[in-house]
């Protein structure tokens, strides 16, 4: 149902933003020394409504840069922060506003005082990127937006509205693969086959993402027709 939310037209949810946010930064960490951090939406959100004195234990100085995606009157948008360089980055999908600029500034260098970081100098900037254009795909384009500063890419990519349903179709693929293993269990109703053969089901996979359901769960799709689940159908 989470991944459903990527289909065209829909608002993301925080649980979307979260997960492929920080399989993202999971893969990046894999494979680059220069480590990443994700704070998750609610805690990002909630330092930005100025509680900065959050995630107590943890040391953001043994990470070169720090994500953190703001929800602020349904509206996504992203917060890339370099201790080691003291900065920030704002990024609005719609576009930055000076104001919100200046509250980057003051609500990360609170965040990071916080945190024992020495912030004299800490700056805030801008940079260039695609700006949405519908009213539903800014937590798409803030997803976007990290995945290239991962990649250490310039943040450019097509924003028409075809090329955002691509980019929305990729993210539920992503998100599919990065799943845990589900091979052994029907991926609709999360059971496993019963012991007795006699009893067990047919199964059937999705042509789109290889996943494996029981016949009855998929309400038994003719065997001669390609199958979409409902979370590749919906995209």
């Amino acid at each position: 149902m989470d991944i459903a939310r990527l289909a065209p037209g829909k608002e993301l949810e925080s649980e979307v933003i979260n997960a492929y946010i920080y399989a993202r930064v999971r893969n990046h960490n894999q494979a680059c020394d220069k480590k990443a951090y994700m704070i998750d939406t609610f805690a990002m959100s909630k330092i930005w409504q100025g509680t900065p004195n959050i995630l107590r234990k943890w040391n953001p100085r043994e990470y070169t840069i720090i994500l953190g995606v703001i929800n602020e009157h349904h509206h996504w948008t992203l917060v890339v922060m370099y201790p080691s360089q003291k900065k920030t980055i704002f990024m609005d999908p719609l576009g930055e506003t000076k104001n919100k600029v200046i509250k980057c500034l003051k609500t990360t260098r609170d965040f990071m005082r916080t945190k024992g970081c020495k912030v004299s100098g800490w700056t805030c900037d801008v940079i260039p990127h695609p700006r949405q254009k519908d009213v539903t795909s800014c937590g798409v384009f803030v997803c976007k937006f990290a995945e290239q500063i991962l990649r250490g890419e310039a943040v450019h990519f097509l924003n028409t509205d075809q090329a955002v349903d691509l980019i929305r179709k990729d993210m539920a693929e992503f998100l599919t693969q990065e799943s845990e293993d589900l091979s052994n269990i029907c991926c609709y109703c999360g059971e496993e086959d019963p012991s007795d053969p006699v009893l067990a089901p047919e199964w059937i996979a999705c042509d789109g993402c290889n996943r494996w359901f029981h016949q009855s769960c998929a309400r038994n799709p003719p065997a001669e027709e390609e199958f979409y689940c409902s979370s590749c159908s919906a995209v």
